[in-house]
């Protein structure tokens, strides 16, 4: 086997039909070395069998000489779509159950608990969390597969649960990029075309992705859709537009999965063997075929065939795999791989697993309304109990696995549940022909009928009669017992509990809100109560009317930074500021300050800063003032990038670290993807009263035949081609450089010759002037006699010669003859560099952009 062969293997991840390796994944295994398997609850019996599997897929790999085991995947997001099910394993709520109960630890906790199942039973992998948005009620996807209905209430709860199965050394994989949550077409079977343009998929579906991405999610799986505003020929997952957004916008080098190639999205268009072709060229790592070998066997010799033949890049060929053996280090070990844990250790961990989720559940499920007050019920009530007995819409459920197969619920599991609290309850199980006249006859002399629907707005007999027990029967109860928005918006329908899934767990505690033995605290995450946008309105910064509302926000919101009011405010009004401001009636509360390129064309935004005023906070104002300022320059400049720190004029280089940690989380949970703590950027200050230059700096630099003294007038041209030929990227920078005329500032630039006078580094050493405080805004907080170096540069063939040190010498040693007291250094990463001549820091930011 050709090394080409095992690394195309490795890109694969495939299901097969069994209780066992079958004698075709043993094939793929052996001879393709392939990287990954796809486990189905068809592939599950007992708890004994599932760990036998698992070893022995592990076993087979190791025999055939795999370097790293196999990644082993589930699709357990829990609820709805549960592969491994009680009473193998403890019921888990899934994402919008947990969405109900507005905790994101809630999350946490089940992903923890799912980790710790998945782990038992030799199962590394989970295709979970959902990122998915369900913001279209229709959609027979997604549904309750999601947490909810707005981005960063997703995010939010996506985030917790990936740290969850992290924890128990699960690999997290997120999906559906960039989003399946606004479509009414089941992308299982024909392709959902999804009609947004960029900047509202910023607005909506990416705002979940970036955050994970932002955090470090090791793996996200793609959505078969179409965005003809992104790509017209191509769905997602196979188009090179829609994941650059993933990997170029986003800078995410982790690891892409497909979701399933045979699915009708990918099958009936481009084919599964081409598509897989066409996924590893867009950027996909892993290639998931789930059901047949003849098509895995035939895609693995397509992407050979592609690779070798040059169709697919070798840089391209290498990343995929690159990726792939990135998670499996650091998620799998042949040891862990081979390790069985003891069968008697399942019951206490189900049993401890079932404690906490029914704890969850209990803050789940939602009693949406009680209009009529018929809330508890009697014990003694004669009650009738209806459940959909036909043609129940599966609703989302993956493949038409786990709970949601039509005809896959047993009423009577749920009556069972009821009778717990009235040992009378009748049962009527209703379907497609509707109620027969001695059915009505019973409802119409019980005291209570209850009726449970399953996805009604996709099954007209079940929203029919949903909708004629109500005209008919005053004490009725609606349980939605999986999608809340079966009756939501129906007025008709006076009491009305939503479970999120059909799960008993879930069932059950609805049981118990309405016999009164539960006091309800789910509520609904979705629907207009759902949603957590700020009252806030959002404008345009005007100078005339908000300048003064602006500098109220940052002296109450930015108390360790304050800056006098006229240098503020000529720092903010500046030709290439873009400001936003955020109002409650007419008084400011927060802005971004942000800024393009001071001169030239931009290429990205800078936010300089992002405040809003304390009595304000956590309501979303600072989220929506992000959003627009986003808008605005996608809108206006055509670009999506946005970097933390201002470069002219200079703010700070970064989120600053003396502020509360949650400032850092709050732009991390935006999308932005920050330095390491340790990467960090730094302003300098150094007390020059007493200031006298190591001499050996001065010494090496004047034995290497270099000179130092401010610029003249004579020298001028010469330093602005120097700084055109060194720095032309830095646009703000080389204009300061020009702004800075010798007869006008005749102390204001250091500039180091070499021994033939030519011009070889450069420093701005600017004193507490009108040009200072226009420009830069923290050296005057230092004190009134603060002066600044900045814009420090060498000609490329100089750097290292030692001139450095020298030149911020001579720089201070002249500020020190013009009274100057203080320096201030502005962006300094060169860390420990000037500390060599005295400067100590002054504040620490850790840069970031998204």
């Amino acid at each position: 086997m050709t090394s080409i062969h095992k690394q195309v293997g490795q890109l694969f991840a495939v299901g097969f039909h069994g209780l066992s390796p079958s004698p075709e994944i043993k094939t793929l295994i052996h001879d393709y070395h392939l990287g990954g398997i796809v486990l189905f609850s068809r592939n599950f019996e007992s708890a004994e069998q599932i760990q036998t599997l698992t070893h022995d897929l592990q076993k087979e790999a190791k025999l055939a000489g795999h370097q790293r085991p196999l990644l082993i995947g589930i699709d357990q997001e829990n609820g709805f779509v549960t592969r491994i099910s009680p009473p193998v394993a403890a019921q888990v709520p899934g994402p919008m159950a947990l969405g109900a109960t507005h905790d994101p630890e809630c999350a946490y906790s089940a992903g923890k608990a799912t980790g710790e199942t998945l782990s038992f039973f030799g199962i590394n992998m989970n295709y979970a969390p959902v990122c998915d948005i369900n913001s279209e009620p229709l959609n027979p996807v997604i549904g309750v597969r999601s947490p909810g209905d707005d981005p960063e209430f997703v995010g939010r709860f996506a985030s917790a649960a990936a740290r969850g199965l992290r924890e128990q050394n699960i690999v997290p994989s997120v999906k559906h990029f960039p989003g399946h949550g606004d479509t009414a077409v089941d992308s299982h079977y024909g392709l959902p075309v999804i009609p947004k343009t960029r900047d509202q998929l910023e607005r909506c579906e990416l705002i979940p992705f970036r955050r994970a991405v932002a955090e470090g999610i090791e793996a996200v799986m793609t959505a078969h859709i179409s965005l003809p505003c992104i790509d017209l020929t191509r769905p997602a997952t196979l188009s090179a537009k829609a994941l650059s957004i993933l990997r170029k916008d986003m800078a995410y080098d982790g690891m892409v999965i497909t979701d399933c190639l045979e699915m009708d999205g990918i099958r009936s268009t481009f084919g599964t063997e081409e598509g897989s072709v066409l996924a590893l060229q867009a950027g996909s790592d892993s290639l998931m075929i789930c059901h047949t070998f003849e098509v895995q066997l035939a895609s693995i010799k397509r992407v050979c065939e592609a690779v070798k033949s040059g169709e697919i890049d070798q840089t391209r060929m290498a990343d995929a795999y690159r990726h792939v053996a990135a998670v499996k280090d650091k998620f799998l070990t042949w040891e862990s791989a081979l390790r069985q844990s003891d069968l008697t250790g399942l019951s206490a961990l189900n049993t401890r697993i079932a404690e906490k989720t029914m704890d969850i559940y209990s803050r789940s499920t939602t009693l949406v309304r009680d209009k009529n007050d018929i809330l508890p019920l009697s014990k003694t009530s004669i009650i009738i109990f209806l459940f959909p007995g036909d043609k129940i819409p599966a609703g989302g459920a993956v493949d038409g696995e786990g709970m949601g197969r039509q005809g896959s619920f047993n009423a009577r599991k749920y009556l069972d549940v009821l009778r717990q609290h009235n040992n009378s309850i009748a049962e009527i199980r209703y379907g497609t022909a509707g109620l027969t006249g001695e059915q009505w006859q019973v409802i119409d002399v019980a005291d209570v009928v209850i009726f449970t629907s399953l996805n009604a707005r996709e099954s007209p007999y079940q929203e029919f009669l949903g909708l004629e027990l109500a005209q008919r029967v005053r004490s009725l109860v609606h349980i939605a017992a999986c999608n809340p928005y079966d009756f939501l918006d129906a007025p008709s329908v006076k009491t009305y509990i939503t479970t999120y899934e059909p799960t008993i767990e879930s069932f059950s505690v609805a049981a118990d809100i309405m016999f009164g033995t539960l006091i309800p605290t789910g509520a609904l995450p979705v629907g207009p109560s759902a949603l957590m946008k700020t009252s806030a309105m959002l404008a345009q910064f005007d100078a005339q009317n908000d300048l003064d509302g602006t500098i109220r926000v940052w002296n109450e919101a930015l108390p360790s930074y304050i800056i006098p009011s006229e240098s503020l405010k000529s720092l903010i009004v500046r030709p290439n500021g873009h400001h936003f401001v955020a109002r409650i009636g007419s008084e400011v509360v927060g802005f971004c300050l942000a800024y393009t390129n001071a001169h030239g064309d931009p290429n990205t935004v800078h936010i300089a800063a992002l405040a809003v005023l304390p009595s304000y906070q956590r309501q979303g104002v600072g989220i929506a003032l992000l959003e627009e300022t986003r808008a605005h320059f996608r809108s206006k400049f055509g670009f999506n990038s946005v970097k933390l720190g201002s470069s002219f004029p200079r703010f700070w280089p970064g989120i600053p670290q003396d502020l509360p940690e949650t400032v850092q989380h709050f732009f991390i949970h935006r999308g932005f993807r920050l330095s390491p703590p340790t990467a960090r950027s730094v302003d300098l200050y150094q007390d020059i009263r007493n200031f006298q230059s190591p001499e050996k700096y001065i010494s090496r630099a004047k034995e290497r035949g270099f000179h130092f003294r401010p610029l003249k007038q004579e020298d001028y041209e010469a330093c602005i081609v120097g700084q055109r030929r060194n720095f032309s990227d830095k646009a703000g920078w080389v204009e300061a450089y020009i702004k800075l005329l010798p007869e006008q500032y005749p102390d204001s630039i250091m500039t180091a010759f070499d021994s033939e006078g030519k011009q070889v580094g450069w420093t701005l050493m600017l004193g507490p002037s009108e040009t200072l405080n226009t420009t830069w805004a923290f050296p005057q907080t230092c004190g009134p006699n603060t002066g600044l170096i900045g814009a420090v540069g060498i000609d490329e063939p100089y750097r290292k010669s030692g001139i450095g040190l020298a030149m911020i010498c001579h720089a201070v040693e002249n500020m020190k003859k013009r009274g100057i007291e203080g320096v201030f250094v502005d962006w300094v990463a060169l860390d420990g560099w000037y500390e060599q001549v005295g400067f100590q820091t002054w504040r620490s930011y850790r840069p970031g952009e998204l």
